[in-house]
């Protein structure tokens, strides 16, 4: 996407927010707070910078505030709600549309394996009020098969952690993974998506990680970061026969990135954003100024698209700062880590 070409993508979605016949109550509501007119100041990406990180607002706004009044008439796909790591948890709203637009994205040079019969899904993930879940369910529908996922709460491992109960937490771990196998011993998976604790979870139980090393077609792994050293062992030690992949996202962006094909930086993938709709960026934490490529900083992510407008969302992560693919702007980032905390508020992992 040239420059052009993003400004006036930038342009139709100011419009589209901000415009009475379209806008959310919300965004119409705080136009007047902003202290700038974001369809006569932001031009460009640099612009977005402007606005303040509404996030903290999305834990009490009503649902019905955030729908865009232009997309009455369109299917809902859910409310959906962070995972509680920085305090209580935030609320979104997704469009239909809008994840069939994400999972096509996703799906793009996606190599299936010919053959073999019905292709399903094991996703060792949050469902329930968290989007990741809607997203891979929606994937393995779009490959042709069924998506079987297990009860997992993070919120609740995370108090544990929080506690120092972990005896706690690693019953609780067994207790995904005998979910997990169950499901594997009677059905057919070609496609396991999981976290990276719970992969190493795997890991220990041999004749299951040897099952599914023989198995699976892929594995995609995310929630959690994983240190280069953790994903090459996996790769080499554990899963040998299996294509591994990996994707980053936020409840912030309604969305995925997805990591490079055959391009890691470090050992480690690089994640490529749904351009022009959700873009990246790395800055310096006391500043808010990009830091220079290939140096580390906190992950600023935007989602600008009709369905939703978040800009200069200050995320929990710091990564290091990648040129992007394409002439859009934002970056691409690698070597995803969570900060210590934020606002006072220790930052928990847990098992996702």
């Amino acid at each position: 996407m040239s420059k052009i070409d993003f400004e006036k993508h930038l342009r139709d979605v100011m419009n589209w927010h901000f415009s009475p016949d379209s806008g959310s109550p919300f965004w119409l509501e705080m136009r007047g707070q902003l202290g700038f007119d974001p369809v006569k100041d932001v031009h460009s990406f640099s612009d977005l910078s402007l606005f303040p990180d509404i996030s903290d607002a999305l834990r009490d706004v009503a649902v019905e505030d955030l729908q865009p009044k232009g997309l009455a008439d369109a299917a809902l796909a859910g409310v959906f709600e962070s995972g509680g790591t920085t305090g209580r948890a935030k609320r979104v709203v997704a469009y239909e549309e809008w994840l069939k637009q994400l999972v096509d994205w996703r799906l793009t040079g996606f190599n299936v394996t010919p053959g073999g019969g019905r292709k399903n899904t094991l996703a060792i993930i949050p469902s329930g009020p968290h989007i990741v879940g809607a997203i891979n369910l929606r994937r393995a529908r779009a490959l042709g098969g069924h998506c079987f996922t297990v009860d997992l709460d993070p919120r609740w491992v995370k108090k544990r952690i929080q506690a120092d109960d972990m005896a706690t937490v690693k019953s609780y771990s067994d207790h995904l993974i005998d979910q997990a196998e169950a499901i594997i011993e009677s059905q057919s998976i070609a496609y396991l998506i999981a976290t990276p604790p719970l992969l190493e979870a795997i890991a220990r139980r041999r004749p299951l990680a040897e099952y599914l090393n023989k198995n699976l077609d892929m594995i995609t792994w995310g929630g959690t970061q994983m240190n280069a050293d953790t994903l090459d062992y996996l790769k080499t030690s554990v899963f040998p026969d299996v294509d591994m992949t990996a994707s980053y996202g936020s409840t912030m962006i309604l969305s995925e990135t997805k990591a490079r094909a055959g391009q890691d930086h470090n050992g480690s993938p690089i994640f490529d954003s749904f351009a022009p709709y959700v873009l990246l960026e790395v800055v310096a934490p006391d500043s808010g100024v990009p830091v220079p490529f290939y140096e580390r900083g906190r992950v600023v992510m935007n989602h600008l698209s009709k369905f939703a407008l978040f800009p200069n969302i200050l995320e929990r992560d710091t990564a290091v700062r990648l040129p992007s693919l394409g002439e859009h702007p934002g970056v691409a980032v690698s070597e995803v880590k969570p900060v210590a905390e934020v606002a006072g508020t220790v930052v928990i992992e847990g098992v996702y």
